[in-house]
């Protein structure tokens, strides 16, 4: 696992469940409920599932470009900074079964640990 695969995966796995999230949106076209897809056969199925993807595509292309134009139209905005989970923070995260770079007790100690709970 190169740093190389690393980045490329990383950035494949959150692309697709951005689009799986996107696709199964209640505000969008609401894949995930079986009363929005009311066909019979799998040919008529993949068919709606196309135009719904469709859809949603370019639905997201136009986000993309407007949010494009706004940012050229207000070239100073200043943007809030990235949320950086704590899991990344402190590199202690079991879903890739990593251990942080240092003791929890000794990034306590030295005032930098933030507490996971938000008022």
């Amino acid at each position: 696992m190169s740093p190389e695969w690393d980045e490329f995966h990383d950035h494949a796995r959150q692309s697709i469940e951005s689009l799986h999230s996107g696709f199964k949106d209640d505000g969008k076209e609401l894949v995930a409920s079986s009363g929005r897809r009311r066909v019979r056969g799998f040919a008529a199925g993949q068919i709606l599932i196309t135009i719904m993807l469709i859809n949603f595509n370019l639905r997201t292309i136009a986000k993309f470009l407007r949010d494009e134009v706004e940012a050229e139209a207000e070239p100073d905005r200043v943007r809030a900074d990235a949320i950086v989970r704590r899991r990344d923070r402190v590199w202690d995260n079991l879903y890739t079964k990593t251990t942080a770079r240092d003791s929890i007790l000794d990034i306590a100690a030295r005032g930098e640990l933030e507490s996971p709970l938000r008022t």
